[in-house]
């Protein structure tokens, strides 16, 4: 039983170096990509036209979600922060 017990330590002894060993050359390689492709420019918001807002305002009065995270859903707990947000946006 002794001897399995040590086998087993050394065996993870083992894993967690080369844990470490992939841990560092992944941090590298993580490096190398930063340096060689820089970030994308970001986006500038979508500006809506008047008809836009209008269409979206009237599918919330419907109780519809207008949020990117219940898109479409149907609101059954009043007002929904997310979408509140969006509408005033204009």
């Amino acid at each position: 039983m002794q001897g399995t017990t040590q086998e087993i330590r050394d065996i993870l002894r083992e894993l967690l170096s080369e844990v470490a060993e992939l841990k560092e050359r992944v941090m590298e390689l993580e490096r190398h990509l930063n340096l060689s492709h820089p970030p994308p420019p970001s986006r500038a918001p979508i500006a809506l036209e008047a008809e836009s807002y209008e269409n979206i305002g009237r599918i919330y009065t419907e109780g519809y979600h207008i949020c990117p995270v219940a898109f479409g859903q149907v609101r059954d707990e009043g007002d929904c922060l997310f979408c509140v947000n969006i509408l005033e946006r204009k």
